[in-house]
């Protein structure tokens, strides 16, 4: 069996979320060495100190050049994401690429052209993924726990204003609004417990919210997914409250699953009683899904969030967005 050894991975665009991020992964020494690439030297300099990195380059060409590191991890603008994974692959590095894997399908496939013509890994942060309370949930499903599924809801309420400055505002690089960006995360999650949806009915919160957001706020959507199933997704970023909030319903024949997905238990709700399962911290999902990339690319084998993954996920946004457009049900094509 192979040894596994800490991945050298190079953080790359040194912004917000990549500190998120980073608080929860950096003391993971024994998966990965971090180094740091930003087109901001003193940025990556500053990240490099604050999580004891090993390094750190004043451009992206710099990191993907040196021979030190073996995989990069992509926290960019999505109208660069096919840019950033040809330059990862023309020099043999491993890619990780927060989602959405591109703006259109034809963008997805690209990028999985690029690192399947280069013979490197490629894998989708999709956190949700490796969220413990959705591993859980898909276990106890499984188990026939809450009997035959019936319906998956979600509901995920906040203020976004602070998440969409610069260029997740602009329609075009973003390529769409919240839902894309940050709902892209719950199509995940009825996607990994339920199967691909056949069809998609979808409705934009209005008037808009959020100041100077080009793209939705928030939309409303009703999934026909595998088996009579029906999910419900609703996602906006424009409820003006301070603090967020999140629920995830999971009914089933004879009982029901319900948890906030950043919680550390659920609970599994009978007609005559309810009990708490306690399945410990999330870290987000983000510890798991580095793991998962170290082992990947350890063990040579093609990630559990692969490129084909994330372009399933984008083919169900943008059939969203045509149903919004259209004012009808969608078929969801397969990508």
């Amino acid at each position: 069996m192979a040894k596994e050894y800490p991945l050298p991975l190079c953080i790359v665009g040194c912004g917000g979320y990549a500190k998120i991020v980073l608080d929860d992964i950096h003391d993971m020494t024994d998966v990965v060495q971090l180094y740091f690439a930003s087109r901001s030297p003193d940025k990556a300099k500053k990240y490099n100190a604050d999580y004891g990195g090993s390094g750190y380059f004043a451009s992206y060409e710099e990191a993907a050049e040196d021979p030190r590191i073996k995989a990069m991890y992509f926290f960019t603008p999505h109208d660069v994401h096919v840019e950033n994974v040809k330059l990862a692959a023309q020099h043999g590095k491993h890619i990780l690429l927060e989602k959405p894997i591109g703006r259109t399908i034809s963008e997805g496939k690209e990028i999985i052209k690029s690192a399947r013509d280069a013979n490197v890994k490629l894998m989708i942060a999709e956190n949700f993924r490796f969220l413990p309370l959705i591993q859980k949930s898909k276990e106890l499903i499984s188990q026939g726990a809450i009997g035959e599924l019936r319906m998956i809801r979600t509901q995920h309420e906040g203020y976004d204003s602070g998440a969409v400055g610069e260029w997740r505002s602009d329609i075009e690089r973003n390529g769409g609004g919240r839902f894309i960006d940050g709902g892209i995360h719950y199509v995940d999650m009825l996607i990994y417990l339920a199967g691909v949806p056949e069809k998609i009915y979808a409705v934009t919160e209005s008037p808009k919210v959020i100041p100077n957001h080009e793209g939705e706020d928030g939309i409303m959507a009703i999934l026909n997914l595998p088996e009579n199933v029906t999910g419900l997704v609703h996602y906006s970023g424009g409820t003006p409250i301070q603090e967020h909030h999140n629920w995830v319903q999971i009914t089933g024949t004879t009982g029901s699953i319900g948890f906030d997905p950043q919680d550390s238990k659920l609970t599994l709700f009978k007609i005559d009683s309810k009990t708490e399962i306690e399945v410990g911290q999330s870290w987000r999902g983000v510890r798991g899904m580095i793991k998962e990339f170290q082992n990947c690319i350890t063990h040579n084998r093609e990630s559990s969030m692969s490129g084909h993954e994330g372009l399933v996920d984008l083919s169900v946004v943008l059939a969203a967005y045509r149903s919004v457009q259209d004012g009808n049900a969608v078929k969801v094509p397969a990508p």
